[in-house]
């Protein structure tokens, strides 16, 4: 009888854990909006991705250059390549 239960509580856990594992995975992959989407796929819990850096400056065109980073207050990040690109962090 003992050995009846455990094998239940070890097979349940067992579901738990990969039904957990697939709602982590299908959560992190960007979803295409379509028509056919269920009411409820937002509600899934997204992942939280951090920037990989945070300079604290902001786009500014200098006099007699282009485009350039300048210091800001945190929170602020900026990138200069074809252009410039100020985006909260």
């Amino acid at each position: 009888m003992m050995r009846r239960v455990l094998k239940a509580a070890v097979g349940t856990a067992a579901i738990l854990i990969v039904l957990t594992a697939v709602q982590v995975l299908t959560s992190a992959l960007p979803q295409e909006r379509s028509p056919y989407l269920s009411a409820l796929s937002d509600l899934a819990a997204q992942s939280a991705f951090a920037t990989p850096t945070c300079n604290d400056k902001t786009c500014a065109k200098e006099p007699g250059r282009g485009p350039a980073c300048v210091k800001a207050g945190p929170g602020v990040t900026c990138l200069v390549k074809s252009g410039c690109f100020s985006s909260t962090c």
